[in-house]
């Protein structure tokens, strides 16, 4: 009889553990979905927020084609395109851009900025933008 007890009692130490093993891989797999669903949002709220900042910088530049480098240079045109980004990023319930440069080169006209380490870029043609 003590030895059906002991194969028991070994049978429930065994269902145990695996039941432990189990709920520790399940939270180790919890947690590297949610890690992979934040840098997914992450990237997602970067790309808006450049498209963002370059739209704004677009629509500026439609005015006045002939001064692309002058405009990728004015504080107002770079300040304008920051609070576009950091708008549609905070929708996107990201942090704030930690950087945001305009680049007037290769006939286009880029927005680059960096999201939570993460760099996103986009920009349109600017045939002023060549060099001469």
């Amino acid at each position: 009889m003590d030895s059906v007890r002991d194969e028991r009692g070994q049978a429930v130490l065994v269902a145990v553990l695996a039941l432990a093993i189990a709920a520790t891989a399940v939270i180790g797999l919890r947690a590297a979905q949610e890690r992979i669903v934040a840098v997914a949002r992450a990237q997602r709220a970067g790309e808006a927020a450049v498209e963002a900042a370059a739209q704004s910088v677009a629509d500026l530049y439609a005015a006045h084609p002939a001064g692309a480098r002058e405009l990728v240079a004015d504080s107002h045109v770079l300040d304008a395109a920051r609070i576009a980004a950091e708008e549609l990023a905070r929708e996107n319930s990201a942090g704030g851009i930690e950087q945001l440069r305009l680049v007037c080169a290769g006939k286009r006209i880029e927005a680059r900025l960096v999201l939570h380490g993460y760099s996103h870029h986009a920009g349109f043609s600017a045939p002023e933008c060549s060099p001469s």
